[in-house]
């Protein structure tokens, strides 16, 4: 059993700041914020069924001649949640070393927290790297080109999204590729491709680069920029994708524990688990956004 001793506290004040450091991990739910979500409740299975109804089509019609019914036959989707927890063990002895036991205990949930948050977005990205059709290219840089080309597909897709289906359809990209696409969102008046001639109004700029958090909103289409993607070597899976392209089902939210049963062992442990799982509902609504994940230097 791996447990917290004084032997790694070596600098008791740095370790309690440094705590703090696990929250600095990408944690915003920038990625199930974009999906569907399905909340349990008391009774329900821990296996959600979401039926997906087939399309309908019209027909002209002939006066006097009786209309063709057709049968609609549901398929079925369904997902099941599995459990996902962390657990970390301090020993009494090293907490009572401490200027505030209370707030470590407080910094190392807020760690928690976080590690359970990060590891519910990575589960998601792999729905976007499961999308079966592809824009833009490994090894190359992310262009606006590729952001548009998956609006127009999803509009034109089988089951095309309606202009106030678009108003829900999110782009997921890592820091490396907002980088790319930033300079042609917001262009000097150079003409980059896919950017206007002229240099970007102040306006914009100013309500833009006032905030820490890199975002921008792309004809109705939020981008959302997550470390938590899929990544293939050098390159990323980002994407474009309608909320109902996935979902998540929920069945019991994150529970946190503290437990202190084991006397003999002098120590505390601190406890949290969550079950949830995640589906592919739709893929016609869904792009996956492949571009090279550098890290820029300039």
């Amino acid at each position: 059993m791996a447990m917290t001793t004084t032997a790694q506290i070596v600098n008791l004040q740095e370790k309690v700041i440094g705590a703090l450091r696990l929250t600095l991990k990408d944690d915003v739910p920038a990625i199930a914020g974009s999906f569907h979500k399905e909340t349990g409740r008391p009774g329900m299975d821990d296996t959600f069924n979401s039926p997906k109804l087939p399309g309908v089509t019209a027909f002209g019609l002939v006066e006097g001649v009786d209309m063709v019914t057709e049968t609609l036959i549901d398929s079925n989707v369904a997902v099941s949640a599995t459990e996902v927890g962390v657990a970390v063990e301090f020993s009494k002895k090293m907490l009572r070393t401490l200027p505030s036991s209370a707030q470590f205990q407080r910094d190392a949930g807020k760690a928690i927290a976080s590690a359970m948050a990060v590891k519910q977005e990575q589960d998601l990205a792999t729905l976007i790297d499961g999308f079966g059709t592809i824009v833009g290219l490994d090894g190359a840089a992310a262009v606006i080109g590729s952001l548009s080309a998956a609006q127009s597909q999803l509009r034109a897709n089988s089951e095309p999204l309606s202009d106030a289906m678009m108003r829900e359809v999110s782009c997921l990209i890592s820091p490396a590729g907002w980088h790319d696409i930033a300079q042609q969102l917001f262009p000097t008046g150079s003409g980059d491709s896919h950017a206007p001639m002229s240099p970007t109004p102040a306006s914009v700029a100013e309500r833009t680069f006032s905030q820490y958090g890199p975002t921008a909103v792309y004809f109705g289409n939020p981008i959302k920029v997550t470390s938590n993607l899929v990544t293939s070597t050098n390159d990323v899976r980002s994407g474009v994708f309608h909320r109902m392209a996935g979902m998540m089902y929920e069945f019991m939210p994150m529970e946190v524990e503290i437990d202190d049963s084991d006397k003999s062992l002098r120590s505390l442990e601190i406890i949290a688990v969550m079950d949830y799982g995640f589906v592919e509902l739709n893929d016609g609504f869904g792009r996956e956004w492949d571009h090279d994940n550098t890290s820029p230097t300039s």
